[in-house]
């Protein structure tokens, strides 16, 4: 029996979901606070509702930030009139770049940038790994076409905000005449430092 494949989503579907993300994260969030102003008052305890307050405004940020970059995407697309020649969108990370049938699109600061496969010359990865008190490993995939050198998460042990995996053989795939170079790894360690008494 063959399996149905799922059905890709337009840049159009991705903005409304951002959108309905918004709504949602604010609804929610207002339940949250009413419950925790009623644990408040009945236990006269206020201190966990800034805790919460924080969490709430940082996670509807994000939601606003992917939402208004998607638009910016968008934007860019029918400003260069490449909205119709992406193809399909195999690939969103929910934060910052699209990986379609014909380009790889991202915002790198304030800039979108977009271009064919066949336009990145080389690949490599850096990874960081910190022991110590607060220890974490963290992999990017450097992606480098003749003008620019992009660095987007692959890995992590630290929760982030966004969809993260390693998009190397999707770039091989797309294009095989990628150079590979080898994995830059950093170390970082916490130093405690005895003193003599």
């Amino acid at each position: 029996m063959k399996k149905k494949e799922k059905r890709k989503l337009t840049i159009d579907e991705y903005i409304d979901i951002a959108k309905w993300d918004i709504v949602i994260y604010v609804i929610v969030s207002v339940i949250v606070l009413l419950i925790s102003l009623y644990i408040g008052v009945k236990y006269n305890f206020y201190y966990h509702l800034i805790f919460i307050g924080i969490i709430i405004v940082i996670k509807i940020g994000e939601r606003i930030n992917t939402y208004i970059t998607l638009k910016k995407i968008k934007s860019y697309l029918v400003n260069n009139n490449i909205l119709d020649r992406i193809g399909n969108i195999d690939y969103w990370n929910e934060r910052y770049y699209f990986l379609t049938d014909n380009y790889m699109i991202i915002k790198h600061g304030k800039v979108i940038y977009s271009f064919k496969y066949s336009e990145i010359e080389r690949i490599y990865k850096e990874s960081y790994t910190r022991l110590g008190k607060h220890s974490y490993a963290q992999e990017y995939l450097h992606i480098i076409t003749s003008d620019n050198d992009f660095k987007i998460l692959i890995y992590t042990t630290v929760l982030v905000g966004e969809d993260y995996k390693d998009i190397s053989s999707y770039l091989i795939e797309k294009n095989p005449n990628i150079k590979v170079d080898k994995t830059v790894k950093n170390k970082k360690m916490d130093v405690f430092r005895i003193e003599k008494r």
